[in-house]
């Protein structure tokens, strides 16, 4: 599944002239799996590569990437969810 949605974030970032800027660190996917009823985080994965929940928690708050300095926008994001209840803050 991993290997699909890269296919497709890739294609996407070609399509809209997003795929330029920034390093490995701060470009890609994250993809984080947690559980719809308790919110339990399972198996978080950056590019394909498990890391850990603090490494996760650091992405989700860095505002520049502390490799190559490029900023990070929270709004150039997109945030797919699948399965779980709709509270309103799907985007």
């Amino acid at each position: 599944m991993a290997t699909t949605i890269e296919s497709r974030l890739y294609a996407l970032e070609e399509s809209t002239g997003g795929s330029d800027g920034g390093c490995e660190r701060c470009r890609g996917l994250l993809i984080t799996v947690r559980d719809a009823i308790t919110g339990a985080l399972h198996r978080p994965a950056w590019n394909g590569e498990a890391i850990s929940e603090d490494e996760l928690i650091e992405r989700q708050e860095e505002t520049r990437c502390p490799r190559c300095g490029r900023d990070i926008d929270e709004g150039e994001f997109t945030v797919i969810k699948i399965g779980g209840t709709n509270n309103g803050n799907d985007r």
